[in-house]
């Protein structure tokens, strides 16, 4: 239950216990300590043990963390490896030689895309029959609103983090290589001002057409996406990507990446390219700004996909597999 609501496990954790079924009782645990710390799974451990959940029940994370010591079943959500492509050897070596052997002592992982649980048994070696899919999903506030941020400008939507496999250098690049800067087209991304993003950009031309919104409220997202003339998510590596289901729940056409989970996730109503080139992304930019059929139809088809991703079904589908995994104890 310590997931920050405003991160993307923090939503799918409040989809998921807004959607509890009520033959069950939830009980959240009060860890000590940072979600972060390796020390973390050994901290769960600790407050199983305090809990009357460790008599009869089953553990539950909606992040990657299992406990160190498993008295009861345990169901962990994986939502990406992340951490063995991405960050340091140490986090590669602790995924390696202490969280895979627990994922192996749980009874249940749930990942939030085919392409996920494909690389997961890959890299884990876990059975088959205890790895499932849960796909995340799009919250109603998106498919509900009508109205459009009213920036000054037409502008590019790029939401999320500016971790590096977000590919934030690659897309300005590509936009400063587009025809957009001379339409006065900016490019606007969530978060704190990047320093290093702004310098790219002043070497690019282009840190006068480049802004950073700050930490947009919840109530304000579905508005920036509407007003967006599209939204670029040319991630390296995402396990789902859920910028990519939000904005054709608002109906806005979306460049993405043909890597990871993208595909699946776009299927045929988004643009996809090469992420590693940077001409692919300029044309890509290019097409989506000018072309409007091409826009209509991956729009028209957008709202087709989101459908695939509801909060009730998914929701169900994992309470489902918490059940079996109590009634198989």
């Amino acid at each position: 239950m310590r997931w920050p609501l405003k991160t993307g496990i923090g939503n799918v954790m409040a989809a998921m216990i807004e959607r509890k079924p009520s033959r069950m009782d939830l009980i959240g645990l009060e860890v000590k300590g940072s979600i972060g710390s390796p020390f973390s799974p050994f901290a769960i451990s600790h407050a199983l043990r305090r809990s009357a959940a460790d008599r009869d029940g089953v553990y539950w994370s909606a992040g990657f963390v299992p406990p160190a010591l498993m008295n009861i079943p345990s169901v962990v959500t994986v939502h990406d490896l992340t951490h063995l492509h991405f960050y340091s050897r140490f986090h590669a070596a602790y995924y390696n030689h202490y969280l895979k052997p627990l994922y192996r002592r749980c009874s249940a992982i749930v990942c939030v895309s085919d392409y996920t649980r494909r690389e997961f048994l890959d890299w884990s070696g876990m059975p088959p029959d205890k790895v499932s899919v849960v796909y995340n999903s799009v919250d109603q506030a998106y498919l509900e609103n009508q109205e459009a941020a009213q920036l000054s400008y037409r502008y590019v939507l790029y939401p999320g983090n500016h971790r590096g496999y977000k590919n934030l250098e690659r897309l300005i690049s590509a936009f400063a290589a587009s025809a957009l800067p001379q339409q006065d087209i900016h490019l606007v991304m969530t978060g704190s001002v990047n320093q290093s993003l702004v310098e790219h950009a002043m070497r690019q031309g282009v840190v006068s057409r480049l802004h950073f919104l700050g930490r947009v409220k919840d109530e304000d997202l579905p508005k920036l996406y509407k007003g967006a003339l599209l939204v670029a998510f040319v991630s390296l590596y995402e396990g789902f990507g859920l910028p990519i289901v939000e904005a054709m729940a608002s109906g806005v056409p979306v460049l993405t990446s043909d890597v990871s989970a993208m595909p699946e996730v776009a299927g045929n109503a988004a643009l996809i390219v090469d992420p590693y080139s940077i001409g692919a992304i300029a044309e890509g930019l290019n097409d989506l700004a000018s072309d409007e059929v091409l826009r209509q139809e991956l729009v028209g088809k957008g709202r087709e996909q989101v459908t695939r991703f509801d909060w009730d079904r998914s929701a169900k589908e994992l309470w489902d597999i918490v059940g079996r995994v109590y009634e198989s104890a």
